[in-house]
């Protein structure tokens, strides 16, 4: 993946970086990557791809040994009604050797979407496998001290573009409020230059709760290391893919709180920092609408 330079998204990278909230602090990161892979991408995607291929295969021979099971049991009592029909001892009449459940296999797993079918598509098919390998390779650009090769399809949910965007201007409003009536349009405005959000498909990125720190390749990454940033409130990664622009944008964001309070002059100071007017109002999150966040889509 290569990494698309753009200034205005920068620019709000920058405007999302260690906002301070009255005891919180938001930190944000907006990237857009061309989905034309590099050397090392092409070896790491074919790697992963040998991987769902594998895991595929493993998958269907469940599934086949599962059914397998399922006919053998229902032959057997299939075997068993009609002896009991004729007359005969069914104790007599059952077969010897008895037929036991697979113990690796249990229900749950064979009825699961699993690998073979989720919200990205049909494993099955090339382009779905792609578009996975796509995924991951964004967060590991974006994100290099990580390796997410084991993010499974399960981890991903697909959005519509306009719930992305309410999402994303719900956990921002308060600070929308203190930058201006503008912010989130404006915000809206240069994701749309990049990747056109009207032809875009959205997936969001939720890691694991099993995880120790689901949310940890956000606060180490995008909080300074000498933060006071504590306890993480909420996050958003939001994929905006672009297939006709070949173009992924990642929007990640993630909200602390900070271990002691904001002093009154830092908070005076946020108010009044940036372009943007310091106007309190209602920012209307409808995409359809002209007015804040009144990108069509």
């Amino acid at each position: 993946m290569k990494y698309l330079e753009d200034e205005k998204l920068t620019q709000w990278t920058s405007e999302l970086s260690d906002a301070v909230l009255a005891g919180r602090v938001i930190n944000g990161r907006i990237e857009a990557y061309t989905m034309k892979r590099a050397g090392t991408d092409k070896k790491y995607a074919h790697a992963l791809g040998e991987k769902f291929v594998a895991e595929m295969e493993q998958k269907e021979n469940q599934m086949a040994g599962y059914h397998d099971f399922l006919q053998k049991r229902e032959d057997a009592r299939n075997r068993k009604r009609r002896s009991v029909s004729v007359g005969e001892d069914p104790v007599k009449s059952e077969p010897s050797k008895k037929i036991q459940r697979a113990r690796a296999i249990s229900f749950d797993e064979i009825s699961s979407p699993g690998i073979v079918t989720s919200v990205l598509g049909d494993f099955q098919e090339i382009g779905t496998r792609r578009l996975m390998t796509d995924l991951i390779l964004t967060l590991n650009s974006s994100f290099p001290d990580y390796d997410f090769g084991n993010v499974r399809p399960c981890h991903f949910s697909k959005k519509t573009a306009k719930d992305a965007m309410e999402d994303c201007n719900f956990r921002l409003s308060e600070l929308a409020s203190r930058r201006g009536e503008y912010f989130v349009r404006e915000m809206w405005s240069a994701i749309d230059n990049v990747v056109c959000l009207a032809e875009t498909e959205v997936y969001s990125y939720v890691p694991p709760a099993c995880d120790d720190d689901p949310t940890g390749f956000l606060s180490q990454t995008l909080l300074d290391s000498e933060s006071d940033s504590v306890a993480p409130l909420w996050s958003f990664n939001y994929f905006f893919v672009n297939k006709n622009l070949k173009r992924i944008l990642l929007f990640s964001c993630i909200e602390t709180m900070v271990s002691n309070e904001v002093s009154d002059e830092e908070d005076e100071q946020l108010v009044t920092v940036g372009k943007y007017k310091t106007d309190e109002g209602d920012f209307d999150i409808d995409p359809a609408s002209d007015i804040a966040g009144g990108i069509p889509v």
